[in-house]
């Protein structure tokens, strides 16, 4: 049952097999993910314990509580961006740079 994952959530699942599919190069890498609460967490922890780093974008509006548990779970998180397809878009570009 999800409700009995780490975050509570179903996204731990597609967060978790997402990171262990990157490749040695991606992993290396790190990844850029923009949510603006479950998804963010999930891969903050799956990321914390398969050694790859995550950073989230997270729009100005998420819950207030989602941002410090991301950082505790190990994510470094970025707060910018009015609505979620901001911060997808900044995201992106972390990510090219």
């Amino acid at each position: 049952m999800d409700v009995n994952q780490d975050t509570g959530s179903f996204k731990e699942r597609g967060g978790r097999h997402a990171l262990m599919n990157l490749t040695d190069e991606e992993k290396k890498n790190g990844v850029y993910a923009a949510s603006a609460g479950n998804h963010a967490q999930a891969l903050a922890i799956h990321g914390k314990q398969l050694g790859i780093q995550v950073t989230v974008v997270m729009p100005r509006h998420a819950p207030l509580m989602k941002i410090p548990k991301c950082r505790e779970l190990g994510a470094n998180v970025i707060v910018q961006g009015k609505d979620i397809s901001v911060a997808r878009q900044i995201a992106l570009q972390l990510a090219k740079e």
